[in-house]
Order: structure tokens, then sequence, then C-alpha cells
């Protein structure tokens, strides 16, 4: 689980690593911030979109290796933008980066929900998303420290050979991550068996909700700290990476917290606590309620994410890969309108009301999901499914 989720860290620490690096890179590509800032699309883009790819070709030759292959690809890769100094070669290098990039995470959550009990599972995808992240956040901040002591070329040489241990240690854990998992549909009976299942609809669009509402003012956040509070990027680099803490702890903590909240609960209370996260930022604006903000959705995020993702790896277990990155895909979807539309409150109305309507929108999130899952989950229970824990 370890190896696994270093090669999830690393994935979005590449992804996020970049945005503090923009006006340093723009220099040193001898472009303007604004072109540089296609590199973050030229790795955002094929990330999401060969999301779709990746689900099916596990499904057919095999999840442990799909997830050898993607990551070694993406070491390459990566290596390979610390060695160019052009703007074009490197942008086209991200497009590549991206497109192998996509078939690490869902792939791994898709064995995860092979290899463990679904009584089991929220704690081993917590964790595993404990540390992927982790390196959304921390990718942050080491972008900022490449950025003041040396150069974007150091930052993809690291990252790119970062994933080499984590090769050899899944390499020599094949004999374990390997092992039997259910029989696979044919391509055209998985899809098929997702647009007629009610559930994954719901499943599917409360994870694009999580996204659209979560990541639209996450991504602002650090925005906040700066330009209201008036803190310095190391500061708000430091204080973006409790996030991380928060859900870390999350993820060790979910098991026990699980059965006194119960299952069908368990996604509602997450977003709860994310709502009271947004809100005591939006209440008391400084750095101490930033901090706090920061923890507690981590945790929220962590039993919410966690939760979803569990009933996710169990929509189809003859596709299982199929139907996670289908669920990886709505996140990703959401995650990338979500921010575009809170931006717009952001920039018309500033960070305040920004910050209100989040804690809004989250509340009516959780509300949508409390009651979104009763019912399904009702029905599994008297029927006595795997559902019901």
């Amino acid at each position: 689980m370890w190896s696994l989720g270093l090669g999830g860290f690393l994935v979005n620490a590449d992804n996020r690593a970049i945005a503090p690096m923009l006006p340093a890179m723009a220099a040193a590509l001898h472009t303007s911030a604004a072109a540089a800032a296609l590199l973050v699309t030229a790795y955002s883009i094929p990330y999401g979109l060969f999301q779709l790819l990746y689900g099916p070709l596990a499904d057919r030759i095999g999840k442990v290796r799909t997830i050898l292959i993607a990551l070694s690809l993406f070491s390459v890769g990566t290596i390979a933008c610390g060695t160019v100094d052009t703007f074009t070669w490197l942008l086209v290098l991200r497009v590549i980066t991206g497109m192998f990039a996509a078939g690490i995470i869902p792939t791994t959550l898709a064995r995860i929900g092979d290899r463990f009990t679904i009584a089991e599972r929220p704690r081993a995808i917590a964790f595993f998303m404990s540390l992927s992240t982790s390196g959304q956040a921390l990718g942050i901040v080491i972008g900022g420290l490449v950025a003041q002591f040396a150069s974007y070329r150091v930052l993809f040489l690291l990252i790119g050979a970062a994933a080499i241990p984590t090769l050899i240690g899944l390499a020599r854990r094949r004999d374990v991550l390997d092992g039997p998992t259910t029989a696979v549909l044919p391509l055209r009976q998985r899809l098929s068996a997702l647009v007629k299942m009610r559930r994954a609809w719901l499943i599917y669009g409360l994870v694009f909700s999580e996204g659209f509402v979560f990541f639209g003012g996450f991504t602002f956040l650090g925005v906040y700290g700066v330009d209201a509070l008036h803190l310095s990027y190391l500061l708000v680099g430091l204080l973006t990476a409790t996030y991380s803490l928060g859900a870390f702890a999350g993820s060790r903590t979910i098991t026990k917290v699980l059965p006194r909240i119960g299952f069908v609960r368990m996604p509602a209370f997450g977003s709860a606590l994310m709502a009271v996260g947004y809100g005591i930022t939006w209440a008391v604006p400084n750095a101490v309620f930033l901090c706090a903000g920061f923890i507690v959705l981590g945790f929220g995020f962590s039993y919410c994410h966690s939760t979803l993702q569990t009933v996710a790896t169990d929509l189809l277990p003859q596709g299982r890969a199929t139907a996670v990155s289908v669920f990886a895909f709505s996140l990703f979807l959401g995650s990338g309108v979500g921010p575009v539309a809170v931006g717009e409150v952001f920039d018309h109305y500033g960070p305040q009301a920004m910050l209100g309507l989040v804690t809004f929108l989250m509340v009516i999130f959780a509300a949508f999901t409390a009651i979104g899952l009763w019912q399904p989950w009702r029905r599994a229970a008297n029927q006595n499914t795997p559902l019901q824990l």
C-alpha cells in the first residue's frame, strides 16, 4: 500500500508542483505566464480523458501490469521533461506524461477493490487517497521551494527519479499484488451495465458535485491567504500542507468512525465536515482559522470521498477498473469545471463571497448526499446485499 500510495503521490505532485513555478518557468522558457499556464492544461486534459481508456485496458490485461507500465512510462516522461529547454518540447512531453499518469490512481483503486473486502476497503482506500492527495498539497510546497532555490528541470528530474523505487517495490511484491480476481465481462456489456445502473448514475453524479464544490473552493484558498490575509507564499504553502495531515488522520480513523456513523451516513458526515471547514475559514479571516479549516477539510474529504470510492469499487465487480475509471473521470470533470465557476465569483465579488457560496453549496451537497444515498442503501439492507455493513 505504501508503494501504491507513493505512485499516487508522485502523480498528483507532478500535476500541482508546476503552479508556484509558472513565473520562473515563463522566464526560463522565454514565454509569457499565460502561455506557461498551458503546461498545466497540457497535463490535466489528457490525464482526465485517458481515465476512460485505462479502465477497460486494466480489466483486459491486468491491473498490476497496467500500473507498472503506466508508472514506468510516467517516470520516463517526467525525467524527459527535465532534459528539455524549449517550451514546445516541454508542452508535448507534458501531454504525453499526463496520458501515462492517468493509468495509475484509478487502476490502483480498482485493484484495492479486488484485494480487500468491502468492510476493509474504506480504510485501505482512505490510506491510499491520503498519500495521493498529499501529493496535491505538498506538490505546491515542493514547487515553491524548487522555484526559490533551483530550476524546473530539477523538479521533473526529482519526481521522475522518485518513481523508480516505487517501481522496484511493486515489481518485488507482484506475488502479493497479483492474485485471483473476478471474471471480467466484455467491454460492451460492462458499459451497458453501468449505463443501466441507477446506483452508478447516483455515485457518478455525487462525485462530480463533490469535485465541483470542494475543488472549486480549495483552488482559491491559497489565493485567499495571500490576497485577503496578506500571508507569505511560503506560509500559505505550509498551511495548505496541513490539509494533508487532516486527510492522513482521516484515513487512519475512518474504520473507527464508520461503525458509529454508519456506512450510509458517512458521505454526508464527511460533507458536513467540509462545510464546517469552509465555514470557519469564511467566518474568521485569520491564519489560525485558515489552518483549522484546512485540517477539517482533510478529515471531511477523506471520510466522504473514501466512502464514495468504496461504493464505486463495488458497482460492477465483473468490470471494476472500468467502473472506477468512470468515477475518476467524473471527479476530474467536476474538479475542472468547479474552479472556473467559483473563480467567477471570486473575481467579481471577492474572497468572502466566494467562501460563503462554497460553504452554502457544501451544506446543500451534504443534504443531497444524505437524501440520495438513503433509499438505495435501505433497499440494499432489506435485500441483504454486500453493501450492508
